[in-house]
């Protein structure tokens, strides 16, 4: 997952299930989300909820890309997701404020710092042996 995936999905995963700002969720480079309950998969054909998280993260990908809401609740609508689905999207979307937009951008150089480079222990010996 690129990092405006990962950061996008782990938005849209606090929105859809309610966690704040200072509950730790974070999702790992294959998609899977961590938070203090555990990791945790996300799969959208298993959870109407998680249906929800992905298109959501989805959207909100486009409207970083410049993308209005207005086109992305056509898009959906479009896609046959239905009226009251789109219409749930689109009020997710246009509830996030200008502040939560740019922690987002933020969240994404956030990822973005992460250059996939498993991180090792120190193997340099100290002290007598």
């Amino acid at each position: 997952m690129t990092p405006i995936d990962r950061a996008c999905l782990e938005w849209a995963y606090r929105i859809g299930l309610g966690f704040c700002a200072e509950d730790e969720v974070i999702v790992l480079r294959g998609g899977e989300i961590v938070t203090r309950h555990g990791i945790e998969p996300l799969d959208p054909s298993g959870s109407p909820t998680a249906a929800v998280i992905a298109t959501l993260a989805g959207m909100m990908k486009l409207h970083l890309d410049g993308i209005s809401f207005g086109k992305l609740r056509d898009d959906l609508l479009r896609s046959g997701v239905g009226e009251q689905f789109a219409n749930r999207v689109y009020d997710h979307l246009v509830d996030v404020s200008v502040a939560e937009w740019d922690r987002l951008r933020a969240r994404v150089r956030w990822y973005g710092d992460d250059n996939g480079a498993p991180i090792f222990a120190s193997t340099s010996l100290s002290g007598d042996t």
